[in-house]
């Protein structure tokens, strides 16, 4: 059999994973340089317990090391499917140095897994840090849009050499106007006054939103990594903007606001504040997650952020080769935007958090 550098043989193996496994696994995640929050263990405790998915998790193995790990859930409506991971803009398979006969390997043990759970395809998001698995036979990619990084550094420095000047005027604006900080973790990340505001902002963006539960429940499972920071004018937020850490990295999750006060500027307060906080926790990247947009663009590059591809990964049989299509909805299509729409002008408020999570759950968004 033919062998690796460091001796193990060069096929991998999968090994389903146990709830045993959560320590290990989250161990993992977060000393793997893409590791993101949506690849940890408590993710799925989150995704069976609010949403009611059957989540498929895999140790991959090669010898008797574990090398990655690999997160899914059986999506159901439509063509049956593997999705990694729903409701966020990461996922996939998270390995150690694969080389491309690996990945192809990788892919037909993942694509007999899924067979086994008569799922047709496997659908990743992102799927960063195994660019490689292109180049395998069984893997297509399709390439979306960028995502946006930014690597932290003394905040005077990002100051001085990073930020634009739109960017810190926006910082001065909101502390000129008397905005307040305060950087909340875990429960108190989510609590209070955030549910409201979410709901606001996802009604004003045309996105259904989800349950009240939902962020009980990641607060629950994910606890102290869970992070925002509340922008308060006096004692009611002006903007609130949520992350969650794995390993060095933050990802920004949500960003909720008040539109009464965005001539103060909230938002660019909100992140630059917790670009400070996570530098000071030690953190090393700050990852603003998708840049779809000139608008999204514009934001994220004022901080110095560095944009990179952003694509979607598919593994079926081989039969299908390039015809495989996503089958989640695309944000960009006329029909989402003719339902977000519909959303921002005819659904009522106080509807939004009962009629969402079950759209939401269907779009697998």
């Amino acid at each position: 059999m033919n062998s690796s550098s460091e001796g193990f043989p060069i096929s991998p193996s999968l090994q389903r994973a146990h709830p045993s496994d959560r320590e290990r696994w989250d161990k993992f995640v977060d000393a793997h340089p893409e590791g993101r929050f949506c690849h940890l263990w408590g993710f799925r405790e989150i995704l069976e317990e609010v949403y009611g998915y059957r989540c498929l998790y895999v140790n991959i193995h090669v010898g008797q090391e574990r090398v990655g790990v690999f997160p899914s859930v059986i999506v159901s409506h439509g063509r049956r499917r593997l999705v990694s991971q729903p409701f966020n803009e990461y996922g996939g398979p998270l390995t150690h140095n694969f080389s491309v006969d690996q990945y192809q390997r990788l892919g037909e043990l993942l694509l007999l897994l899924s067979q086994e759970e008569k799922c047709h395809s496997i659908e990743i998001r992102g799927g960063v840090g195994c660019e490689l698995a292109e180049q395998a036979a069984g893997w297509v990619r399709k390439p979306l849009h960028s995502y946006a990084i930014l690597n932290l550094a003394d905040p005077k420095l990002l100051w001085r050499d990073s930020l634009t000047n739109e960017a810190r005027k926006g910082v001065n604006r909101g502390r000129k106007a008397g905005l307040s900080v305060e950087i909340r973790r875990g429960e108190q990340a989510v609590g209070d006054a955030f549910y409201e505001l979410y709901l606001v902002s996802m009604k004003r963006l045309g996105v259904p939103p989800h349950p009240a539960r939902f962020f009980t429940q990641l607060a629950s499972s994910l606890g102290e990594r869970v992070v925002a920071a509340w922008i308060m004018s006096g004692v009611e937020p002006a903007a609130i903007l949520l992350g969650i850490v794995a390993g060095q990295r933050i990802q920004i999750w949500i960003t909720a606001s008040n539109p009464k006060h965005w001539s103060s500027r909230p938002n660019d307060l909100a992140h630059w504040e917790l670009i400070s906080w996570s530098y000071a926790q030690g953190l090393r990247v700050f990852d603003f997650g998708s840049a779809r947009y000139a608008g999204q663009i514009q934001f994220k590059r004022k901080w110095g952020a560095n944009l990179r591809e952003y694509s979607y990964y598919l593994i079926g049989p081989p039969s299908a080769g390039s015809s495989l299509e996503i089958q989640t909805v695309r944000s960009s299509s006329k029909t989402m935007e003719a339902m977000s729409m519909i959303w921002r002008t005819m659904v009522p408020l106080r509807l939004t958090p009962v009629l969402g999570p079950p759209i939401r759950k269907y779009l697998t968004k």
